[in-house]
């Protein structure tokens, strides 16, 4: 403890000494070293685009849409034309059906040795996928027999709705394709606890067979 008091004293005296003879040391202040300004981010628009945005396989018509009253931009005639646009052959059935993101078509086409098969947004009519396989016989295959006409047909919601009044339930998927010489619509109605198939005749709208 003495030996700090003294090296205080010590210290003070030499201060005073240096104040008296005009030798005070000049202090410069410093200021502090400022740190460079960061510059603020550019404000960027929101540019991302909504879901399905250029995406064919994403439709505007809802999956719970009553389609006993909806009629598709795209018909099935429509997805029957754009199938014939990539393959040279004759259409034997037509489908719809919920397909994740959309309502689409399918469509099968048969030459006398290959099978088509395209899926076609129902909204947009564009082409979500298309498949080309061999038939079964290969170039013996032939002809195929069971092709339909596109005129004189029923709408699909007619035949919906003539499905739905024989098997109330919730519409699922329907496919028009030639049966025993009868074209007609096979409508899939899921009644909660099963599926049923109703055959609807493309021409008359009359029901032909439920399948329970």
């Amino acid at each position: 403890m003495r030996h700090v008091g003294s090296t205080i004293t010590i210290a003070t005296a030499l201060g005073a000494a240096l104040l008296l003879s005009g030798c005070a040391p000049t202090v410069t202040a410093i200021p502090p070293t400022a740190s460079p300004t960061q510059p603020a981010p550019e404000a960027t628009p929101d540019a991302t685009p909504e879901a399905g945005d250029g995406d064919a396989a994403v439709g505007t018509t809802p999956r719970d849409v009553d389609l006993t009253k909806t009629e598709f931009a795209t018909s099935w005639r429509d997805a029957l034309a754009t199938g014939a646009k990539s393959f040279d052959g004759e259409p034997v059935s037509v489908s719809l059906e919920w397909n994740r993101t959309a309502w689409a078509y399918t469509v099968k086409l048969l030459s006398a040795d290959e099978v088509y098969l395209a899926t076609v947004n129902a909204d947009s009519g564009a082409v979500i996928g298309e498949w080309t396989k061999q038939r079964d016989g290969g170039g013996r295959a032939g002809t195929p027999s069971n092709v339909f006409p596109a005129d004189g047909v029923i709408e699909p919601s007619a035949a919906i709705a003539a499905a739905l009044a024989a098997a109330p339930g919730t519409f699922e998927e329907w496919e028009l394709e030639e049966d025993n010489g009868v074209l007609a619509y096979e409508v899939q109605i899921d009644q909660g606890h099963d599926d049923v198939d109703v055959r609807i005749d493309a021409a008359s709208g009359k029901v032909l067979e439920v399948d329970q």
